[in-house]
């Protein structure tokens, strides 16, 4: 095999900024520590027809689905170009690969690793098995960090996930219940390892952090980010921003459900979101990455575990684990975003979790590469 590249299959496409940094450190941090990669620009059906074209179409209620669509065109068209301009600045990517050509990828690298993200969730890419690297050979199937997205396996799932991950040579997983349902599986272990965006120090992200236009640093503003439907993150940062004077920022992904009192952003780059974290007097969040990021530059954030439909639990093992309290938002109870926190014992803890990863991944270079 000519090339020795090990290519990272994973959710670089995605209009999230999560998914973006997340591909981006893991091939970063791959790259700092001598082992040659390219993301593998897989396009993938479902993602595309479902999250990423202007015009998307739904699992259910197409015609609704549609019709929200155009409310949040502009949007959506703004974050398409932003995405693709920060993948294209920012990422070493393969030749273009679609489900059709996909299985000419295992003549032209090495090795494969899938993840990190919910590349592995039942629902997010509609069961498509080439997040399981169907395509490669089995002495090129490896994983960093995956997820399931889910704590238990339906029962209906487990056959099809025994049958695509019996033949993969390590296991690294994001969450113990991945780890669990691997076991119960096919009676293997897993590494358990950190997103990737935590890989990586501050300093790093500052290497790519850019300005916000018509965003001064120097005036402290509280910068409101969620993912889900939120219950009382609105009102908190409203809270928070009439007692301490500070202006609102959130990023507007549609049109509908302004609230009165915060300052729209359209779609930023993803590496504007870090700035726009970086430079925040106050975070006020109910999503992973803006926990993750808020852990990374020390800042004083609140968070919102419960959402509409379900609860974080990722950023509540993040924190449980760097010994991180006291900041969470709930219906009854405002917390203190200023709550100390014992950095040097959270920047102990990260590099531990580094040190693990760097481990792992020096132990798949000695797979493929014998070294």
């Amino acid at each position: 095999m000519n090339n020795k590249k090990i290519g990272i299959l994973t959710f670089h496409q995605a209009l999230s900024y999560g998914a973006k940094l997340q591909a981006y450190a893991l091939q970063t941090f791959m790259n700092n520590n001598g082992i040659e990669n390219e993301i593998i620009d897989y396009t993938c059906p479902f993602m595309y027809s479902h999250l990423i074209r202007p015009i998307r179409f739904g699992k259910k209620h197409k015609t609704k689905a549609i019709l929200r669509s155009f409310l949040t065109m502009r949007q959506t068209g703004i974050d398409r170009r932003k995405s693709v301009a920060f993948r294209t600045e920012y990422m070493k990517l393969s030749r273009p690969f679609n489900e059709k050509n996909i299985c000419q990828a295992k003549d032209e690298y090495a090795a494969f690793i899938a993840g990190s993200d919910q590349v592995w969730s039942p629902v997010c890419v509609g069961g498509d098995p080439v997040y399981f690297l169907n395509f490669a050979l089995p002495e090129q199937k490896y994983s960093y960090a995956a997820s399931i997205g889910e704590k238990e396996l339906a029962p209906d799932k487990a056959e099809s996930f025994k049958n695509l991950l019996s033949d993969f040579q390590r296991f690294s997983v994001r969450e113990e219940s991945a780890a669990a349902i691997i076991n119960n599986l096919l009676g293997r272990e897993s590494t358990i390892n950190v997103d990737p965006t935590l890989l990586l120090k501050a300093e790093d992200w500052d290497k790519i952090a850019a300005p916000v236009k018509n965003i001064n640093p120097d005036e402290p503003y509280i910068f409101l980010f969620n993912v889900k439907t939120p219950k009382n993150l609105f009102a908190y940062a409203k809270r928070l921003g009439k007692k301490t004077g500070c202006k609102i920022y959130s990023i507007q992904k549609n049109r509908r459900n302004r609230v009165k009192g915060v300052n729209y952003l359209d779609p930023v780059t993803a590496n504007e979101f870090v700035w726009l974290i970086k430079n925040a007097r106050y975070v006020v969040t109910n999503s992973f990455h803006g926990t993750a990021f808020s852990i990374i530059y020390k800042k004083d954030y609140a968070i919102e575990f419960d959402y509409l439909g379900g609860r974080n639990n990722r950023s509540e093992e993040l924190m449980a684990d760097l010994g991180i309290s006291g900041r969470e938002i709930t219906e009854s109870a405002d917390p203190n975003p200023e709550a100390p926190v014992d950095w040097d014992s959270v920047e102990k803890k990260l590099a531990l979790h580094r040190r693990a990863s760097l481990d792992y991944l020096n132990t798949v270079k000695k797979d493929v590469y014998g070294l």
